[in-house]
């Protein structure tokens, strides 16, 4: 009654629901093209058809059999006639994300248990920089573009208040994400045969390219072939400062890791883990800079990591493919610091494949 009587005291809420009505507006796909510049956000849209081709997939009664990936920006581009050709039999449906995280990997394991799919093989990723919860740069796009507000709930106490915060500041309000500028708005409009259009294409063309590639597609931009050594050494070192300085070991990341390989255990369906290759000074830093990992202990990032992950697989009895300290992986070129060059991928293929194919026939 007293709103009634005050009506003035309404119009906060007003505001708020207007802003957030145009909000939901503005981010339609022909309207948020204007001044959105990421790419990234069509892989995490794409992973809900990939799922329900999955399902469709596994029901087919002389089907290959499936490898499902779960990785980050480290694993997107994979090619499935590659491993068709030379692993036949096989097929991988890459459900990996630029920055996907072991709390998007248990979204996807839920649903996964909930309707019984049940691929022939899991692959988990273990990167170390998602295992920092002290960043300096965050890595927040699953709590951006790829994770559920009821997830989230449902694993309230696992998520950090920063990290809440994100998510409702950015999931309800996405221009807060997105922050459109005039500029960009005004130069697309004018220009949109050089601007708009091109770019809208290169949206199209991906999710064309991850639909028919399983998941797998490179990404326009954010893969150069291979990165000189000079420019390697300062891209390893921004890199290593901007997520592993200082180093706090999240138990929480490898929480929601446990869980998903606890479902895939009760799916019946066998696992690993990777720890997917690093350029060298990237992992020279890794092994041998001292950095803070608590008050007033210091190590190395190699040296607090790796024993207590090592020690996690073996207590699950999940292989490990330590590939940044596999003598028999050699190919060394790179994009960035930690992401390997196309023409690495043939032999990452064959890393996992000779893997995952030998511990299927031990079965």
């Amino acid at each position: 009654m007293d709103l009634i009587k005050h009506k003035f005291l309404l119009l906060p809420l007003f505001v708020i629901l207007i802003s957030f009505c145009l909000d939901k507006l503005i981010l339609l796909e022909n309207v948020h093209t204007y001044f959105s510049k990421s790419l990234s956000d069509i892989n995490y849209i794409q992973k809900n058809k990939l799922f329900s081709d999955l399902k469709e997939y596994l029901s087919q009664p002389n089907r290959d059999k499936v490898l499902v990936y779960f990785g980050n920006s480290r694993a997107l581009l994979f090619d499935n006639e590659y491993i068709q050709k030379k692993y036949p039999g096989w097929v991988m449906f890459n459900f990996s994300v630029p920055g996907g995280k072991s709390d998007y990997t248990l979204q996807w394991m839920e649903k996964f248990a909930k309707d019984g799919v049940k691929p022939d093989f899991i692959l988990f990723d273990h990167s170390v920089e998602l295992y920092n919860s002290s960043a300096t740069l965050k890595v927040d796009e699953t709590l951006t573009n790829g994770l559920d507000v009821l997830f989230v709930l449902k694993h309230f106490n696992l998520f950090s208040t920063d990290e809440i915060s994100t998510l409702i500041a950015k999931r309800m309000f996405r221009t807060y994400q997105y922050r459109p500028k005039l500029e960009t708005i005004l130069a697309r409009s004018k220009k949109k045969e050089s601007f708009l259009y091109p770019y809208r294409e290169l949206r199209n063309n991906l999710m064309e390219r991850l639909d028919k590639g399983k998941g797998s597609a490179i990404t326009p931009g954010t893969h150069q072939a291979v990165l000189p050594l000079e420019l390697l050494k300062k891209s390893a070192l921004g890199d290593f400062h901007s997520y592993l300085v200082p180093f706090r070991f999240s138990e929480n990341a490898l929480s929601f890791l446990d869980q998903s390989i606890d479902l895939s255990k009760r799916l019946g369906v066998p696992s690993a883990v990777i720890w997917v290759r690093l350029s060298l000074p990237y992992m020279d830093h890794i092994r041998n800079k001292q950095v803070s990992v608590e008050e007033g202990r210091m190590n190395t990032v190699y040296a607090e990591w790796l024993p207590k992950i090592s020690e996690y697989n073996k207590s699950k009895s999940v292989p490990l493919w330590n590939m940044n300290d596999d003598a028999d992986y050699h190919c060394d070129e790179f994009s960035d610091a930690g992401h390997m060059s196309p023409s690495c991928y043939n032999d990452y293929t064959n890393y996992i494949m000779d893997r995952v194919s030998r511990s299927t026939k031990e079965l």
